[in-house]
């Protein structure tokens, strides 16, 4: 039992440790840039136990700094009890419970939110201004662990596809997996004077259990999302069919509309459209061109070529991350924490009120700024106001 406790607490000693996390962390960085090369590093074994034990580092960081917060507020405060930490101040003739109002008051009156409470030295008042704020550290280590555990799940569970469709047809999108289909009714492009494509939409349908769920315009930066899935348009382009023909012998070819046909023969002819023009190249080398035109055959020495269909096609890209709300909530809670841990500090101050031989001793510690100091002061000047003699002041 004795081994097993302390194997326990060297493992939780390690997952704690600062020196172990940034550790972790540059390698998630190493591996991140090697991932802009390689997309495939993200879903490694490699990547994800990396992220997984820099989480459970972050975890544990923010559980270990959490308990010492708590621990911190329930102790009494070791200030107050090392010469040097504390100032002090005797009040002659001065009850403590005097002290303890005036001081209270004064506090009060300073902004602090006050804990008075019974100790075996006496009473014992907390005073703490932005106390809210020592959540900042933690809150940055959740948000990391956010933002990691996210791309974690992304990486694992979350669904990535590339879909050229005719138009009008169907992207059976269920049979990959994705919650629903698409309908494609109708495809458009918009064009520069000199022809290029300027922008282009396809008209969609989401089919739910094949009833219509939705109606949607996709363009490029236009995405539909559905679901928790997103299509985005990203291309287009044209399938061609037809047949190469020769004596007794047809061969069949569905192929996109730039791509080589190869005929073959003595020649290795190979033919390339960009409709309507068509162009035949012999080794490589520039042949025959003409125009083409469908169910019209184009004799090229002992073959004959034959165009029978010309289809449009939208190219989607269907992405799925179910880790994305997650990414999401951890930078909103780094854009929260990060001016909690950079810009705003808690201030907090202990007084600690007991009967002496002539009245009142207090002493007083403090964890704040510069600006601090004087509210030290005032409480100080406060209480000794109170009484006609001051024995001692001490820094």
């Amino acid at each position: 039992m004795f081994k097993l406790k302390l194997m326990m607490t060297g493992a939780w000693k390690v997952f704690t440790s600062m020196s172990l996390g940034l550790a972790l962390l540059c390698l998630v960085i190493v591996l991140s840039i090697i991932g802009t090369f390689y997309v495939g590093i993200f879903t490694s074994p490699w990547f994800l136990t990396t992220s997984a034990l820099l989480t459970i580092n972050l975890l544990a960081c923010t559980c270990r700094r959490l308990a010492t917060l708590l621990k911190n507020r329930r102790n009494f405060p070791a200030a107050l009890e090392q010469e040097g930490k504390y100032r002090c101040l005797e009040l002659a003739n001065c009850s403590p419970e005097r002290a303890v109002k005036e001081a209270g008051a004064e506090l009060r009156r300073l902004g602090f939110r006050l804990r008075v409470q019974s100790v075996q030295q006496g009473t014992m008042i907390s005073g703490s201004k932005n106390g809210w704020a020592v959540l900042g550290s933690p809150l940055l280590h959740l948000a990391m662990v956010f933002v990691i555990a996210g791309s974690v799940v992304g990486g694992v569970f979350g669904q990535e596809k590339y879909y050229e469709v005719a138009v009008p047809g169907k992207a059976l999108l269920s049979h990959d997996g994705y919650p629903f289909d698409l309908n494609i009714k109708k495809f458009h492009v918009d064009t520069y004077e000199d022809g290029t494509a300027k922008q282009y939409t396809s008209h969609i349908e989401v089919l739910s259990a094949n009833q219509k769920a939705l109606e949607k315009t996709v363009s490029v930066n236009n995405p539909l999302q559905y679901q928790g899935v997103k299509v985005y348009q990203t291309a287009f382009g044209y399938h061609l069919q037809g047949a190469v023909r020769e004596e007794n012998r047809s061969v069949d070819f569905d192929v996109e509309e730039g791509d080589p046909i190869f005929l073959g023969g003595p020649a290795k002819l190979e033919l390339a459209v960009q409709w309507p023009r068509y162009y035949v190249f012999s080794n490589g080398v520039p042949f025959t061109m003409g125009i083409a035109e469908l169910g019209e055959p184009i004799n090229i020495l002992s073959q004959e070529i034959v165009f029978t269909k010309r289809t449009t096609y939208t190219g989607l890209q269907v992405k799925k991350d179910p880790g994305l709300p997650l990414i999401w909530a951890g930078f909103i809670l780094f854009l929260l924490a990060l001016p909690m841990r950079l810009y705003v500090r808690s201030n907090q101050i202990w007084l600690l009120l007991s009967a002496s031989t002539t009245g009142t001793e207090v002493r007083l510690a403090a964890r704040h700024r510069i600006k601090g100091k004087e509210q030290e002061d005032l409480i100080l000047e406060k209480l000794s106001g109170i009484t006609w003699e001051e024995r001692a002041l001490q820094s």
